[in-house]
């Protein structure tokens, strides 16, 4: 596995790898080291290979334009060519676009089969990273290199070259048909659903306890302008009850913090509104559990329309009901396990009359929450269902 990051930040690649190792595959991961990290260990069944290949913001945006100008990058490449052949490795499975460049001419050099995981809709997606930058060295490199029509390039050749293809979502598997003239058993689907494990973490029931007698609206997850946070900011204020809170915890880049601060003030709504700015992953599962709904407001686009996010099935896990937007995956996944609300994406008016129904009902969530709770952990939205298509997928390129 190559993984332009940091391990074991990104939970997907954490549940791909225990999925895959308790299957028998025997992984060698190559990621980014960060400092004080070392460059080689194994955990769990699972060695780690580190490489330096940027520490700092300014590393890691130098080697972004390379990526972009190149589809390749020349670190990744040597230290995977050498394992390949030193571990006699047949598969390489590849996180997300950037990397897949890499592996394809790892792929002709050495005769390896390709995976590449989609973690998100990458080309449709920068415009929406970094909406909310107000830097004008970062705005000209993401204009110059980080922008759609270059990576729909490269993304291109991505689907075509790849043995086989990880979609995160039904809707995001039948967008790469309809674009690319590939065989439909190239790609399979590997959802972000949530593994069991995540009820494991310890529950700490006092996590609102600055938050007494509200009724908690809360968004986990990150920051920045396609999340919509701005939009459930704006339906608070069309909320009536004083005792309506919404919680928001996660981190974001500073612009992102900068604007919904901004909102916030000009709003009026400091004793209504909090961002409680990144927190643990350990204590996210008090944050949703302990909440009265937890709320996805993504707005509408050509990521959030292909893509989930883990949020809505950790969500549905704690046993709250969730509040979504419009969003075609989010509405017909809530929709079909009956676990939640949908409002119109980007209307905040509509989100507070959805909030208003919920507060009313306490019947309603509670049904909402055992439904969700359910669908996460035996029904058709488990991570073991997931694990299957992805050992399945493994068996075929064998």
């Amino acid at each position: 596995m190559v993984l332009n990051s940091t391990y074991p930040e990104d939970i997907r690649v954490k549940k791909e790898i225990k999925s895959l190792t308790q299957a028998n595959q025997s992984i060698e991961l190559l990621s980014l080291r960060r400092k004080n990290e070392v460059s080689y260990e194994t955990q769990d069944g699972l060695t780690i290979h580190r490489i330096d290949a940027g520490k700092s913001n300014y590393g890691l945006a130098f080697w972004d334009v390379i990526m972009s100008t190149f589809f390749v990058h020349p670190i990744f490449y040597r230290k995977a060519k050498s394992l390949i052949r030193l571990h006699n490795i047949k598969i390489v499975h590849v996180h997300d676009l950037p990397l897949v460049g890499t592996a394809l001419i790892l792929k002709r050099h050495c005769g390896v089969k390709v995976i590449f995981d989609m973690h998100e809709n990458y080309p449709e997606a920068l415009p929406l990273w970094f909406a909310w930058k107000t830097g004008w060295v970062v705005r000209l490199k993401n204009k110059l290199f980080m922008n759609t029509k270059r990576w729909l390039h490269w993304e291109k050749q991505a689907v075509e070259g790849s043995d086989a293809i990880i979609a995160v979502v039904d809707e995001m598997r039948a967008n790469m048909l309809r674009k690319y003239s590939i065989d439909p058993n190239k790609v399979s689907v590997v959802s972000n659903t949530e593994s069991t494990d995540f009820l494991h973490q310890n529950l700490d029931d006092r996590i609102y306890e600055k938050f007494k007698e509200k009724f908690i609206l809360a968004y986990v997850g990150g920051l920045g302008p396609h999340r919509g946070v701005d939009t459930a900011v704006t339906g608070m204020a069309e909320i009536k009850s004083p005792q309506t809170a919404l919680v928001i915890v996660g981190g974001g880049s500073d612009a992102a913090v900068a604007e919904l601060t901004r909102q916030i003030k000009a709003l009026n709504l400091s004793e209504r509104v909090f961002l409680l700015g990144h927190q643990p992953f350990s204590k996210v599962f008090s944050y949703m559990k302990m909440a009265d709904v937890n709320v996805i407001p993504h707005k509408s686009n050509a990521q959030n329309e292909n893509g989930v996010p883990h949020k809505l099935f950790q969500s549905m896990m704690a046993g709250k009901p969730v509040l979504v937007s419009s969003c075609k995956p989010l509405k017909r996944i809530v929709e079909a396990a009956q676990a939640g609300l949908v409002f119109e994406a980007s209307n905040p008016k509509d989100f507070a009359r959805q909030v208003e129904r919920l507060q009313q009902d306490m019947e309603l969530r509670k049904e909402m929450g055992t439904n969700g709770f359910k669908a996460t952990t035996e029904g058709e939205f488990s991570w073991e269902k997931s694990a299957r298509a992805l050992t399945q997928l493994y068996s075929t390129l064998e």
